[in-house]
């Protein structure tokens, strides 16, 4: 059976066993100085995400399948989606059993582009500063915002939480009644080129298997 691109989490990241995740928002700011020493900064372009995933050792066995899923990739050309073990659920909800079958929604946009008010959460959900969420949104419906909550705040009456800060600042696109995943909320990535390193092979294990992402914005 062919492979449908972006790799969903079931046929990718939760198919690898991974020891260690580095996940970060990668700015692109210019520094200027004057000669009054006076130091202008400037945004480039938006923030992306960027990561290093390095792979618990593996017997040869598994090794060979992951790294044969990798080259499936076809390198930077095909996409996966992600996202860091780390946290892959809220803070407040370590297993996601507290959201249960609730599916929340955006409620409202802030006008700064930068704050997310949701809704149709359980009542006293809360949401942490460093939990992620996702959304898609625009008219391909591969288009995914992938976004860390600077604030905490709970949902109050209706399962509707404050409007609450986050990174990187929302995109032209997103609109109120998108669907937000909160449970293994995750980004669409791609491999830079020759970041994929195979690791080393001992007698049974293979081990140091490490591959760095980046987030696509398509």
């Amino acid at each position: 059976m062919a492979l449908t691109f972006p790799l969903s989490l079931a046929n990718f990241a939760d198919k690898l066993k991974i020891a260690s995740v580095k996940w970060q928002l990668q700015r692109r700011d210019e520094v200027s100085g004057l000669g009054s020493g006076l130091v202008l900064t400037a945004q480039l372009s938006p923030p992306l995400w960027t990561g290093t995933v390095t792979l618990a050792p593996l017997y040869h066995g598994e090794a060979d399948q992951i790294q044969a899923l990798i080259e499936s990739l076809d390198g930077s050309l095909n996409d996966f989606y992600l996202y860091s073990p780390r946290r892959a659920f809220p803070q407040a909800d370590p297993t996601g059993s507290l959201l249960g079958a609730s599916i929340p929604t955006i409620a409202a946009l802030g006008t700064d582009n930068k704050s997310i008010q949701l809704q149709g959460l359980p009542l006293g959900y809360k949401l942490t500063a460093g939990d992620f969420l996702h959304f898609d949104y625009g008219n391909n419906p591969a288009r995914r915002a992938f976004h860390r909550f600077m604030e905490t705040g709970s949902a109050g009456a209706g399962g509707t939480t404050p409007l609450l800060e986050v990174r990187p600042h929302i995109r032209p696109g997103a609109v109120v009644g998108a669907v937000v995943t909160l449970i293994k909320p995750a980004a669409r990535c791609f491999m830079p080129p020759d970041t994929f390193d195979p690791g080393e092979t001992a007698a049974m294990i293979a081990g140091g298997m490490s591959f760095q992402v980046m987030q696509r914005i398509v």
